[in-house]
């Protein structure tokens, strides 16, 4: 449905830095799984959310025509605790739409478009997220559950990874929303 849609599938690895994954995503951290003895600074966490492999692709893209919009269906993990391991780990789908227009309608649109062929009303719900700018994000819920996040990604964000292009994202657990 996102390749029908002008999205382009991309994978990432699951493991990543505090930098990528709490720094530049403007997050305290207090979600994310550490790796106790990692090998690398660059592997010292699981991933909790899937946008951060999106804005580094976007980050190097910058010379490709635009409008980009790429999305990945993956695994990520958050600290949970009332999980039996103390984390949770769930199939997210992320979306990120940039172009010199790109906002919160356009991202919203497509989440319809999506939500319609899937026969899934998705609703939104006033929210602040740090990802996103305030006023132009909310929470995605379905059977009256959270199940993600969508918005204007947040200038300083978008800074901390030297896109200079407007972006809007969305991110939300997939098994939530495709459950029967």
């Amino acid at each position: 449905l996102l390749v029908g849609l002008g999205y382009q599938e991309m994978l990432y690895n699951y493991l990543g830095s505090r930098r990528d994954l709490v720094e530049r995503m403007n997050l305290d951290g207090g979600e994310v799984v550490e790796i106790a003895n990692p090998m690398s600074e660059s592997c010292e966490l699981v991933r909790n959310s899937a946008l951060p492999g999106l804005l580094a692709s976007e980050a190097s893209s910058s010379n490709a025509a635009y409008p980009h919009r790429i999305f990945e269906i993956g695994k990520v993990a958050v600290l949970d605790e009332r999980e039996n391991y103390g984390s949770r780990t769930f199939t997210s789908l992320a979306l990120l739409y940039a172009d010199r227009e790109a906002g919160f309608n356009d991202v919203r649109s497509h989440l319809a478009a999506l939500g319609y062929y899937l026969s899934r009303e998705v609703g939104l719900q006033e929210a602040e997220d740090p990802r996103f700018v305030p006023g132009r994000s909310g929470a995605l819920v379905y059977k009256g559950k959270r199940i993600g996040s969508i918005g204007e990604v947040h200038p300083a964000v978008l800074a901390a990874w030297g896109i200079q292009m407007p972006c809007a994202a969305l991110e939300l657990e997939l098994e939530a929303l495709l459950e029967a």
